[in-house]
C-alpha cells in the first residue's frame, strides 16, 4: 500500500511540477555575453556588434525541407581592417574572421541558452558546460572545410550574416557541424559558404608535430 501511494504520490508531482517554457525567438544574446566570448581578439579585430538566436529544431533537415537546427543572426561593422589597408571589398580573411566570430557567440549562446541540449542531435557526445566550452574555445574549435563565394561588393561599415547549423555528427570526442552562412548589406546577400566546423576537447596542439 505503502509503495502505491508513494508511487500515485510521484505521478502527482509530476503533473503539478512547473513546466520550463520554450524559448521565444529571436533570443537576443547580452552584449556583455558577446564581449566575454570574443574576450580573445583584439579590438580592432572585433567586427561583431550585436547577434541573436532566431530558430532552433530538435531533429535535424529531412530530404526536401529547409529546416536547420539552429539558426544566429549577427551584425557586424569593419570600420578598418585590422591587417591590411582598404582594399574596397569584402574578402576571405574578412569572411572567415566574422564567421568564426558569430560562430562562437552562435555556439556559445546555445549551450548558455539550454538550446544545444534541446536539439538532441549527437548521441553519444557529451555536450560541454559553458566553463568547458570558454576552457577549450581556442584550441579545440576549428575550421576542417570551407568554401566561400563573393557575388558584389559589401558594405563592410554595416552588414549581417545568418549562420545556420544544418546537420551535426560525432566521432569519438569530436564533434562536427556543417554550417552555411550568407552575408548580406540593405542592398541583399554579398557573399555566402559552407563550413564544416568541428569541437574536439581532446585536441592537444601540443603533440601535432
Amino acid at each position: 500500500m505503502c509503495k502505491r501511494f508513494a508511487a500515485v504520490q510521484a505521478a502527482l508531482e509530476a503533473e503539478t511540477a512547473p513546466v520550463k517554457p520554450e524559448p521565444q525567438f529571436p533570443i537576443a544574446i547580452a552584449n556583455e555575453f558577446t564581449a566575454q566570448v570574443l574576450k580573445p581578439y583584439r579590438e580592432n579585430a572585433t567586427y561583431l556588434r550585436s547577434a541573436e538566436i532566431t530558430a532552433a529544431n530538435e531533429k535535424s533537415a529531412t530530404a526536401g525541407t529547409d529546416q536547420k537546427l539552429i539558426v544566429g543572426k549577427g551584425r557586424f561593422s569593419i570600420p578598418e581592417s585590422c591587417y591590411i589597408d582598404d582594399t574596397g571589398h569584402f574578402n576571405a580573411v574578412e569572411f572567415n574572421i566574422c564567421y568564426n566570430q558569430l560562430a562562437y557567440v552562435l555556439f556559445a549562446g546555445s549551450i548558455d541558452k539550454g538550446i544545444m541540449h534541446k536539439v538532441r542531435a549527437v548521441d553519444g557526445a557529451a555536450i560541454p558546460t559553458m566553463a568547458e566550452f570558454k576552457h577549450h574555445q581556442l584550441p579545440a574549435m576549428m575550421i576542417v572545410a570551407l568554401e566561400s563565394r563573393y557575388y558584389k561588393p559589401l558594405n563592410s561599415k554595416d552588414f549581417t550574416a545568418e549562420l545556420s547549423i544544418n546537420k551535426i555528427s560525432a566521432v569519438g570526442n569530436a564533434w562536427f557541424f556543417f554550417t552555411t552562412i550568407t552575408f548580406s548589406d540593405s542592398e541583399g546577400i554579398k557573399a555566402k559558404g559552407s563550413v564544416t566546423l568541428a569541437f574536439s576537447p581532446s585536441y592537444n596542439p601540443g603533440t601535432v608535430h
